[in-house]
């Protein structure tokens, strides 16, 4: 039977005695705790105990973005004396966030902090509150508990946002980056890809040697599977791409046996359809594995060609 613990929670005075002198220090070495809860990233030069007249602000550090950030912890329960230290940080640091941590809030500070974000601009300042307390399981380590009580109302839908963009700004300089070395590999080779520009997407078109106008793409199929692409759609109809697509998938059984795992794609709701070619593995985007990639498409693309260009030309003499 499984041995199942349960969760203790001990006074945080127990690891931390002091607020000031211990906890404090401690959380600067420890933002990460905040990082993660709030979805932030901060960076290294943090200050304590900042002088803002007679008052003293506990931590105040940086977002990556430039953001000035407040945090304010006490123990046991927040009080109204915490409230207007915290607001006086906030106007003598020209804050952008404020972060309030307690072990415990009450109605009264939590209609307080969220009327204050309701009222500020659409940008800053912000408030947040954050329970923390400290929890152990049977004979472990004591590991902190943080519990967000406050935050602004669109702060998830702004963080969800955020991190879409920057994984898409991630994504297109991954592939400039690969295009960019691909393009000078292939041009080694071939012209057709000479003087092009890199994208910024999972693809980079090159015309096909056929008669008629059809684009074979080299592609990351799911964002990481190499592959090749024939693409029918371009200002035809859909009725015509819908012709030309089933001319060539009767010769599906041959194209098979030069071309296996062939991935015939006629979605009726769409007017382009598509034929790909995947490689087998996927690709990490490591530098290590670029060159063998590079030379699947060189190879991959002179089969596809080999195979399809003699059905396309047929097709447009038709």
């Amino acid at each position: 039977m499984a041995n199942i613990s349960k969760i203790s929670k001990i006074p945080i005075r127990e690891e931390f005695p002091h607020e000031a002198h211990d906890f404090t220090p401690w959380l600067k070495k420890n933002l990460h705790y905040i990082e993660e809860a709030l979805h932030l990233e901060f960076r290294d030069d943090v200050l304590t105990e900042v002088e803002v007249g007679p008052y003293s602000c506990d931590v105040l550090a940086e977002t990556e973005d430039g953001k000035k950030v407040v945090i304010e912890n006490q123990f046991d329960r927040a009080d109204h004396d915490h409230l207007g230290k915290m607001l006086t940080y906030a106007a003598g640091l020209d804050a952008d966030m404020l972060i309030w941590i307690a072990e415990t809030f009450r109605d009264e500070e939590i209609a307080t902090l969220n009327w204050l974000n309701r009222i500020s601009p659409e940008e800053t300042p912000v408030f947040f509150a954050l329970q923390i307390g400290l929890i152990k399981i049977g004979n472990s380590d004591s590991a902190l508990d943080i519990n967000i009580v406050v935050q602004p109302d669109k702060w998830t839908k702004k963080v969800n946002s955020l991190r879409i963009a920057k994984q898409a700004n991630m994504n297109a300089e991954k592939y400039y980056g690969f295009w960019n070395n691909f393009i000078e590999y292939f041009s080694n080779k071939r012209n057709e890809l000479k003087n092009r520009t890199p994208p910024k997407a999972n693809y980079i078109d090159m015309r096909t040697k056929s008669k008629g106008y059809f684009n074979y793409t080299f592609y990351f199929s799911k964002g990481k599977v190499p592959a090749i692409l024939l693409w029918l759609g371009h200002e035809d109809t859909k009725e015509e791409n819908e012709v030309i697509f089933n001319k060539l998938k009767e010769h599906q059984h041959e194209l098979t046996s030069t071309l296996p795992n062939l991935i015939w794609e006629n979605n009726p709701n769409n007017k382009s359809k598509r034929i790909i070619f995947p490689r087998d593995e996927g690709y990490n985007f490591s530098e290590d594995g670029q060159e063998d990639v590079f030379e699947w498409f060189v190879q991959a693309v002179q089969k596809f060609e080999k195979a399809f260009n003699p059905l396309l030309d047929e097709i447009s003499v038709k």
